[in-house]
């Protein structure tokens, strides 16, 4: 084998461990983060508008429909893939003590230029996440709208 290949496969090698560092930094930040109580938040939301166009079903058989349609796993792979890709392992320990510890946030933080900056490319981040989470969403609402319209058509006999 030439040193070529040999510094290319030492190269890719590195490069994987670098992004599997990442994708633990970015868990453990989503994981510090409450993703529970945002997808418990996110399926009360999507809920509620469904519940207009549906009123003779009760909000218990819509949330569970909404439930079963949007994996809390899939939203929270894609939310962790979405911080590995945009931060860097510094950034995403900062970003986890700053949420270990939220009476210490902005000083975290805002106590240095690097984490001024850090919470600008946050902001810039989350604009990508909503997108992101919205096209789940979609993605989701014609399976959501069938399942509710079998119910409704149960409920009405």
């Amino acid at each position: 084998m030439s040193i070529k290949k040999i510094m290319l496969a030492v190269l890719a090698a590195a490069a994987l461990a670098g992004c599997g560092g990442n994708q633990d930094k970015a868990q453990a930040f989503v994981e510090s983060s409450g993703m529970t109580k945002q997808y418990a938040s996110m399926v009360e939301t999507a809920s509620s508008g469904y519940a207009s166009r549906y009123p003779m079903l009760e909000h218990e058989q819509i949330r569970n429909v909404v439930r079963e349609n949007i994996n809390p796993d899939d939203l929270k792979s894609m939310v962790v893939e979405i911080y590995a890709n945009h931060f860097n392992n510094e950034e995403l320990d900062l970003l986890t003590r700053a949420n270990q510890h939220p009476e210490q946030a902005m000083t975290i933080i805002l106590s240095s230029k690097k984490g001024r900056d850090l919470a600008e490319k946050f902001m810039a981040v989350q604009s990508t996440l909503a997108k992101d989470m919205r096209d789940a969403m979609a993605d989701s609402d014609e399976a959501i709208i069938d399942a509710l319209d079998d119910l409704k058509d149960e409920a009405q006999g």
